[in-house]
């Protein structure tokens, strides 16, 4: 019988770094406590399409979560619907205590950093942060005192003068995040914010972000298509896939009992193999998908035949490309293990790294007992 692996689609088989230290929290400067945002069987729906469907979910209070998942999946439209830039078809957004309802985005507490950063480039740094509290007229001695913690927090004091396009995109973002905290608003929405930085950046700012978050205290939902941000950041990660919510929890949690095959494939570098049970000799019905993480399998004297396919050297790892009955799959190792001669090899994993799912919806199925 020819078994095919289902997917839902998607089955491609610091602080040292000019961010100060700072004892500022939401507590004194804004004197609130960061709210919980609660999503209520919210959905978006546009001609011909829905964009979010009946999405359920909660962002703890003082927590990062995460929106995570491909290009369409719904993730940016439910973070402007919590923004107020997009209102919702059904469903309630309540923080806190309170439902936001129709609420204007100036109404609702809430501070967003944009992908692009959305800096006015006539303006200063100085006079980028403070846009919103020259919107809102606050005085200028009490801007003066929040524009000198925040620059001084986000290691911005001797670049307040300078335009954006004199700014490198590293600091650029943190001109955008410093109009963010400036606002004292205790919840930040942030829409793929690096993903315009190069990797060296990206992984940079990821820290300094989350340093920040916690911090201060902030309830934070952070939007991207990035796993590695994900898992590197979140208290929590929301996946999502067509506009549905796949899986939610902690990242440990997600990684190492995926919900589904397209939770398995979408978390992890290199993803988890899927291979047919058969294949690996799991008395299963007919059709089970298995899945192994990578560096959850081994090469052994005895176990499952597999031919060498390729490896990739990594400097600390090496990821080895193998056939397993027919279907590819990667196995990870240090790689001062290097590999045995020739190309027919065997393997063998720990029973409880062993992951089921269902062969016609991609669920996973009850750990074996």
């Amino acid at each position: 019988m020819n078994c095919a692996i289902v997917t839902d689609g998607y089955y491609p088989v610091r602080m040292g770094n000019g961010m100060a230290s700072s004892t500022m929290t939401f507590a004194t400067a804004g004197g609130r406590p960061a709210p919980g945002i609660r999503l209520r069987g919210l959905g978006k729906e546009f001609p011909g399409h829905i964009a979010v469907d009946g999405v359920d979910v909660e962002v703890g209070a003082g927590e990062l979560t995460v929106l995570l998942g491909p290009s369409g999946c719904g993730k940016s439209t439910l973070l402007r619907m919590i923004a107020g830039f997009e209102s919702p078809s059904r469903g309630e957004i309540v923080l806190g205590d309170h439902s936001l309802g129709d609420l204007p985005p100036a109404k609702r507490d809430i501070a967003m950093v944009f992908q692009n950063y959305a800096l006015f480039p006539h303006l200063t740094v100085a006079e980028n942060i403070t846009f919103g509290l020259s919107v809102r007229r606050t005085g200028r001695a009490e801007t003066a005192e929040r524009l000198a913690a925040v620059a001084r927090l986000m290691g911005l004091e001797t670049l307040l003068e300078r335009k954006p396009a004199q700014l490198s995109g590293g600091q650029q973002q943190r001109v955008a995040l410093a109009r963010a905290v400036i606002s004292e608003r205790p919840v930040c929405l942030m829409d793929e914010p690096l993903s315009n930085l190069d990797a060296k950046l990206r992984a940079e700012m990821r820290v300094e972000i989350r340093n920040l978050q916690k911090r201060l205290g902030l309830t934070m939902v952070y939007v991207t298509h990035d796993q590695v941000e994900a898992m590197t950041m979140a208290d929590r990660i929301v996946l999502m896939n067509a506009g549905r919510v796949e899986q939610e929890g902690r990242p440990e949690e997600i990684y190492a009992h995926p919900a589904s095959t397209f939770a398995a494939r979408f978390i992890g570098s290199p993803p988890m193999n899927l291979i047919p049970a058969a294949a690996l000799g799991i008395a299963a019905p007919e059709c089970t998908v298995a899945g192994l993480r990578p560096e959850d399998m081994t090469l052994a004297g005895a176990g499952v035949a597999a031919r060498l396919v390729g490896s990739e050297y990594l400097g600390a790892d090496l990821f080895v490309t193998l056939d397993i009955g027919g279907t590819e799959a990667v196995l990870r190792q240090p790689a001062r293990a290097g590999l045995p001669a020739g190309e027919a090899f065997h393997i063998t994993w720990a029973p409880d790294a062993l992951r089921l799912f269902d062969p016609g919806t991609g669920r996973a199925l009850p750990p074996r007992q």
